[in-house]
């Protein structure tokens, strides 16, 4: 974290902050609301993306063209683990939302 400059903590506490505001408020409905799995999923997905975009925070302040050419990981920690993260994230959405839709 002390090689990162002050805009890209700035997002980083940012994409943390609302990752955690959304799973509580995901909890928070499906505890107190009502009921629904595919909604705690979505949640959960969603939270689990954006904890994986807070792990990036470089790729918020590079342009557009130069993402797909960067050589270097612009994570923060081991890439392999904000992967995982990033997937499973994608994978609960993409189930809850099937979930939603067929049931």
């Amino acid at each position: 974290m002390n090689n990162l400059s002050t805009r890209e903590k700035v997002a980083f506490t940012l994409c943390v902050s609302f990752a955690f505001l959304l799973l509580i408020s995901g909890i928070y409905d499906f505890w107190i609301i009502e009921f629904k799995a595919q909604d705690l999923l979505m949640s959960i997905g969603a939270f689990l993306m954006l904890l994986s975009l807070a792990l990036m925070p470089k790729i918020f302040f590079l342009p557009f063209a130069d993402i797909f050419k960067s050589k270097e990981t612009p994570t923060i920690g081991i890439p392999k683990v904000q992967q995982w993260i990033m997937f499973s994230g994608v994978l609960l959405c993409a189930f809850g939302f099937a979930l939603r839709l067929f049931f």
